[in-house]
């Protein structure tokens, strides 16, 4: 026989139990915006942000005959021109900006999330940070922007790139002493070995001739291939060999620094909300940077404006200005459209 209490349960007693809510929300959403964080930091005030580049000829043989004097004629005048490979590189700033709004009766009732003018002002926050992120990861081309259109900044993925789109780009084309060179970037492949990423080094070594202390951030499908492929040595069949240090007995299965013949590569995981696909789903953009060689530009500092309450509910919006510089683009370098699944 049934206990009374179930069937006074079923019978419409429920109506008098009280229901509990958790004081806790949890945001499930990656915060975190490593390239931002990355770079440096500049004032800039105009809408057309530009600097200057420029590289040393190739050596040569220079040797000096005796007696024979220094010739600035048109024909010798050449290597003293030192600053004719000068050039000029240019983005434009991006207007970002995200609002928010808390209702007048959200403001006065009690809630498990403060759901709340501050709450919300901060929260907006937090997204527009993942949004500039998004704009720096992004295969953006530069626009000027206008009434009808949005001012855009060129992205990373439109920098570093063998073959940009000169026709599309509002932003001066990047000449071709300071083009990533097909050699930096790995794209179109089933896999990357630590062979071929030593060869991505090596190329950039071969365009700023100097041990650099670089940074990979990577998108999840690519992290995790690099810790399958750079943490074993050799598999078949059912045994696999790993890369272990010194005499201890324990398997790292990540892989935080790639120590390689050009220098010293610090792994980091990217926002997967922010980094550009090959295909929906996939995940296997990467970036090789230099922090040394790009920088954020400022133009408003994100800040908080709160509008007037019209009787709705107190509002605002958080906005802010910016555009990537990117001081030599030969000297990053690029993974995508990897197909990894296999």
């Amino acid at each position: 026989m049934a206990l009374s209490f179930d069937k006074s349960y079923e019978n419409g007693g429920l109506n008098s139990n009280r229901e509990e809510l958790l004081d806790l929300t949890t945001v499930l959403s990656p915060r975190q915006a490593p390239i931002y964080g990355l770079l440096s930091k500049q004032k800039v005030s105009a809408d057309k942000v530009e600097w200057t580049v420029d590289s040393l000829r190739d050596p040569a043989d220079v040797a000096v005959v005796e007696g024979v004097d220094v010739d600035f004629s048109a024909t010798g005048s050449t290597d003293a021109e030192q600053f004719s490979g000068l050039a000029r590189l240019d983005n434009r700033v991006e207007h970002f900006r995200d609002q928010f709004l808390v209702s007048k009766k959200q403001e006065v009732y009690d809630s498990v999330t403060p759901v709340k003018l501050q709450q919300a002002e901060e929260k907006a926050a937090s997204q527009l940070l993942r949004d500039i992120e998004k704009s720096i990861a992004s295969d953006n081309v530069a626009k000027a922007g206008s009434g009808s259109t949005a001012g855009k900044s060129r992205g990373l993925g439109e920098w570093i790139n063998n073959s940009p789109d000169t026709t599309n780009d509002e932003a001066t084309a990047i000449p071709a002493d300071f083009v990533t060179p097909e050699s930096s970037i790995k794209k179109d492949a089933s896999t990357l070995t630590e062979s071929e990423f030593a060869g991505l080094l090596g190329s950039i070594f071969n365009e700023v001739g100097e041990i650099q202390d670089l940074h990979l951030v990577a998108d999840t499908t690519l992290r995790n291939h690099i810790v399958d492929e750079f943490t074993r040595a050799d598999s078949s069949g059912s045994q696999v060999r790993y890369n272990v240090e010194g005499s201890e007995a324990v398997v790292e299965y990540n892989v935080e620094l790639f120590r390689g013949p050009f220098g010293i590569v610090k792994i980091i995981t990217a926002n997967p909300k922010c980094m550009p696909e090959s295909a929906a789903g996939k995940h296997d953009r990467g970036y090789i940077l230099d922090p040394s060689l790009l920088a954020w530009g400022e133009a408003l500092s994100m800040g908080s404006t709160m509008l007037e309450d019209r009787g709705a509910g107190p509002r605002g919006y958080i906005d802010c200005m910016g555009t990537l510089i990117c001081k030599g683009p030969n000297g990053l370098g690029k993974i995508t459209d990897i197909d990894l699944a296999s």
